[in-house]
């Protein structure tokens, strides 16, 4: 009864509105690193330099030396971040305007060479692999999602049986979700009172005045209940991993994935600072809503198939069908006839 969510024109659809979505992405991106201060040293201490502080010991030398050739010529390195960006989003929007595939997978080999290189250098691989990324921070990052999303494209569509037990781009945004609730129980700066509370703050330093007002209140009580706070916010992490996770996601599950992406998104995450002047990108929420298509399709097309299967047995089914059972009959009587 799933067979329709997996033929080839649902699958082709799906990569598609994902790609858009990307595509966007990065043209804002582009946006935001063109601001003024971007071309200041602004960007190598209020951006980098906060990011490769978390960045694993393997890559702490790498890291440095690419902050020092950075700092030297900011000007120059910051035109070139914001072009290669710039050229990634105008591949792909018109490569899916005039529906050309090599130039759609130009820029989507692009965007993962720059989006690696970008995780990796830039933002340290958002606290990864040193206990300090959370999806409440922005672990794992958006522009490691962004390449996840490229890769997806690529994939043949044996891999995109949405009906299947597990299909991984159906499947990734649960996954994603209990790795962040597992991050969150594990980080023990969140359990005490100078965590979640001072993440909030740090964020509505960034944040414009409109939204500050809104951010103190949960400042003082996160401050106060700190081990509440957290415990909250990683059962809901878990819950939402949970009941998207599989090939009958549910209902509730989207609710929840709902209200926690505009929590973290607004207090976590101040929207990823793009109203400070400084910020590069958005932040994973909008992304993490890109990963949630195929689980929403999913949920959708079961949604239709439970739908026609009431109808059939429901009352009027019944109906529509002992009407049809009179016709049936004469029609085999004057067969026989």
């Amino acid at each position: 009864m799933m067979a329709p969510v997996t033929s080839p024109k649902v699958i082709r659809r799906v990569k598609l509105t994902m790609l858009w979505g990307v595509a966007l992405l990065w043209l804002l991106d582009a946006a935001l690193q063109a601001q003024p201060r971007m071309f200041t040293l602004d960007f190598v201490s209020n951006i980098m330099k906060p990011s490769i502080a978390i960045s694993p010991s393997f890559l702490s030398a790498l890291s440095t030396w690419t902050l020092q050739m950075v700092s030297a010529h900011i000007a120059l390195w910051n035109w070139l971040f914001a072009l290669t960006q710039l050229a990634i989003a105008v591949s792909l929007i018109v490569g899916l305007l005039r529906h050309h595939p090599r130039l759609i997978r130009a820029g989507l080999l692009l965007s993962i060479i720059w989006g690696l290189s970008v995780w990796v250098f830039g933002e340290g691989t958002s606290g990864v692999f040193t206990g300090n990324g959370t999806l409440f921070t922005g672990a794992p990052g958006s522009v490691l999602l962004y390449v996840v999303i490229a890769a997806f494209y690529f994939l043949p569509d044996r891999w995109w049986q949405l009906s299947a037990r597990f299909c991984l781009p159906r499947d990734l945004l649960a996954l994603v979700f209990l790795y962040g609730a597992v991050a969150q129980i594990a980080t023990p700066g969140f359990w005490g009172s100078r965590g979640i509370a001072v993440l909030i703050e740090g964020q509505a330093s960034m944040a414009p005045s409109w939204m500050v007002s809104s951010m103190t209140p949960l400042v003082t009580f996160t401050h106060a209940y700190p081990a509440l706070s957290n415990a909250v916010l990683a059962a809901a992490l878990l819950a939402v991993g949970g009941l998207l996770f599989g090939r009958a996601p549910k209902t509730f599950g989207f609710v929840l994935l709902g209200i926690s992406l505009l929590f973290m998104w607004y207090w976590g995450q101040a929207f990823g600072g793009i109203f400070s002047g400084m910020g590069t990108d958005p932040s994973t929420p909008p992304v993490l809503v890109l990963l949630a298509i195929p689980a929403a399709v999913t949920w959708q097309a079961r949604r239709r198939v439970a739908a026609q299967d009431a109808g059939l047995e429901g009352p009027a089914g019944w109906r529509a069908e002992a009407a049809r059972a009179p016709q049936n009959s004469a029609l085999a009587d004057g067969r026989r006839g």
